[in-house]
């Protein structure tokens, strides 16, 4: 099911409900390009302490550390899936956004 959310400026967005796998594989990366500029900044420092204890774990032959970076790492990585698209429809409605038919299946005709 997607929900669709308007603006008369900018149109129609479409925001699956549900996990969202490009969240949980691309994270940030994600988040800039759907253009949700405050996700996106704290998921870039998140992403970069993560980077950080992974590599210095790394360096200084750290098994113990390295398996917490990568446990840290992975947990992230769902919790960036399972929210994703609520973060996306938090700041589509900030943006001036609304909902306007409810959540829809992709084959069913709308009501007016």
């Amino acid at each position: 099911m997607k929900h669709h959310y308007f603006h008369p400026k900018h149109g129609i967005v479409l925001v699956k409900q549900g996990f969202s796998w490009p969240a949980f594989f691309f994270g940030s990366l994600w988040a800039l390009a759907r253009r949700i500029y405050p996700v996106f900044f704290v998921m870039l420092v998140i992403d970069a302490l993560l980077w950080f204890i992974t590599g210095y774990a790394a360096a200084q032959h750290a098994l113990g550390l390295a398996l917490l970076g990568l446990l840290g790492t992975l947990v992230y990585a769902v919790v960036r899936g399972k929210y994703g698209n609520r973060w996306l429809r938090s700041c589509l409605v900030a943006r001036g956004y609304v909902l306007r038919d409810g959540a829809s299946s992709g084959n069913s005709a709308s009501t007016p």
